[in-house]
């Protein structure tokens, strides 16, 4: 995914570059990056923060079911 972290550490542009396989899921991590993230922004040669563009890979796991867990549990 990439994305830009804004002068005032906010995130504007997110765009998924690869997706997940799963079309639900894919809009979930910029979504969350929006909500949640805040960064420090860039700062150029004179000290002012710039807009940064910042690219990342974010991987999603499933969580077995309770069926599986137990089967692992179990040994088998």
């Amino acid at each position: 995914m990439r994305y830009t972290v804004l002068t005032d550490g906010t995130v504007g542009d997110c765009v998924v570059t690869k997706g997940s396989g799963k079309p639900a899921l894919d809009p979930l991590p910029c979504r969350l990056i929006r909500e949640r993230f805040r960064f420090r922004p860039a700062r150029d040669g004179w000290g002012r923060p710039v807009n940064a563009q910042i690219v990342e890979t974010h991987t999603w796991v499933e969580e077995p079911t309770s069926e599986e867990r137990a089967r692992i549990r179990a040994g088998g």
